[in-house]
This record gives structure tokens, C-alpha cells and sequence, in this order.
């Protein structure tokens, strides 16, 4: 995987909200999205896009807790967190990023209600952006369910390159 990684952007919610969004940022041939996530009230339907792409060009398959996979094709983002509930979360995604080929991701999450007496949960997926044009520079965080994603909540872009 990548050598070394950068810092390449980060967006701190304020105020609660739906969407966090890092832009801009310089394409590398990995990148490493990292979440974390607070919910003030219901977070579900969490979607990952890139480049601002909402059409149904992603695919994922994934599993909660080492149980049986389940897949989700043609659909608007990498669709990282299905859980209807008022979950801390915490993600990292590790993106393949050549412009001619599709972008691959692999993510580890965990997510738990707060306190001692509540087990984390984890999830692990594969997925995949079937843009074989251009590379990410752009990552949205979307909350499709009816809460928001807290004040506080955090994605930060990480980038790296192939070379040792």
C-alpha cells in the first residue's frame, strides 16, 4: 500500500448537519478517508461520494460483526453505515485512486452508544466507484436518514503514493 501519507484537507462540522464535504485537495494514487461521526439523533443511509457524483455508480458489499455479507449495487454512494441509531462512529476508508480504473475501497468502522454497558459494533466492506476518468478530489460525507451527523463530527483526507 501507500509509503508515506499527507495530511491533504479536513472539514469540522460547526453546526449539526447532513453533509461534510473536503474539497480541493491535490489526487494522490491512495487516499485514507477518516470519520468520526457523532450523531445528534438518527444516523442512517450514511453514503460516501466522490468528485460529487450522487448517480448510481457505486457497489458495496459488506458485513457487521465477522456475520454474513450483503451487497448494494447501483446505488449513490459507498454506503458505509445502515444502522438506524444515535451511534459515535468511526471510519476509515482506504481508496485506490488511478484515474483509469475504477476506485476501489476497502473500510473498517466502528460504531457503539455511549456507555460502558454498550458493546461497539464493527462493519467491514468492499466497494467500488465505477468512474474510470478522473481521480477524487473531492469526498462528501451524506446522512440520508433523519438526524445529523453532530458538531464535532470530522472527515480528514489523507494521501499517499505507491512508493516506499
Amino acid at each position: 500500500m501507500a509509503g508515506s501519507w499527507r495530511r491533504l484537507g479536513s472539514t469540522t462540522l460547526t453546526s449539526a448537519g447532513d453533509t461534510i464535504t473536503v474539497d480541493g485537495f491535490d489526487a494522490t494514487e491512495f487516499l485514507m478517508v477518516v470519520i468520526h461521526a457523532p450523531a445528534s439523533g438518527q444516523l442512517d443511509m450514511c453514503y460516501l461520494r466522490f468528485n460529487n457524483d450522487s448517480g448510481n455508480n457505486y457497489s458495496v458489499s459488506k458485513a457487521n460483526n465477522g456475520g454474513s455479507q450483503d451487497s448494494n449495487n447501483s446505488i449513490s454512494g459507498i454506503l458505509w453505515q445502515t444502522n438506524s441509531g444515535t451511534y459515535d462512529q468511526h471510519a476509515v476508508f482506504r481508496i485506490y485512486n488511478t484515474a483509469s480504473a475504477e476506485k476501489l475501497v476497502l473500510l473498517d468502522q466502528m460504531e457503539t452508544a455511549t456507555g460502558a454497558s454498550n458493546t461497539p459494533q464493527r462493519k467491514e466492506l468492499s466497494g467500488k466507484w465505477a468512474n474510470t476518468s478522473a481521480q477524487i478530489t473531492r469526498v462528501d460525507a451524506v446522512n440520508g436518514g433523519s438526524g445529523d451527523f453532530a458538531v464535532g463530527s470530522k472527515v480528514t483526507v489523507f494521501g499517499g503514493s505507491g512508493d516506499t
